[in-house]
């Protein structure tokens, strides 16, 4: 079956997942996402984890050409694949937010998820967590 493994926060798919999604839907504060990643026999499976409040997501692979292990170029193509606005996300867990669980497994591409956040720079358009008085993109303060 496989087990979970923890990729440190500096590799690029915690990267990926922090640039793409700063703000966590649910929580809808800064993040920084954990991702872990499991091999199967016939799947590869991610999941990513808000440090914050524990929503869980899991996106699986099953296409035999996507599970290619073979060097950088095949790695950057999953990191890619992974942060895309088309890549299906699942919410495994809702966390603290127990009002989520009208999304629990449920398929949602990755740029709806980033559409729950609500809030955004009026200046230039970058997810803003509901705390933050000012973007930290472009310094323009909230409206």
């Amino acid at each position: 079956m496989g087990k979970w493994t923890k990729h440190s926060d500096w590799q690029p798919l915690p990267k990926a997942v922090s640039k793409n999604l700063p703000v966590c839907p649910l929580c809808k504060e800064r993040t920084k996402w954990e991702v872990y990643d499991k091999y199967g026999w016939t799947t590869r499976g991610y999941k990513i984890v808000c440090s914050l409040c524990g929503a869980e997501w899991e996106y699986m692979i099953s296409k035999p050409k996507d599970m290619l292990f073979g060097g950088a170029i095949a790695a950057l193509a999953r990191v890619g694949k992974i942060a895309d606005d088309n890549s299906i996300w699942i919410l495994r867990k809702t966390g603290n937010n127990q009002e989520a669980d009208k999304f629990l497994d449920k398929e949602i591409n990755f740029s709806t998820w980033k559409q729950v956040v609500k809030s955004f720079c009026g200046n230039c358009g970058a997810p803003l967590a509901e705390n933050e008085k000012f973007c930290p993109e472009c310094g323009a303060r909230r409206e």
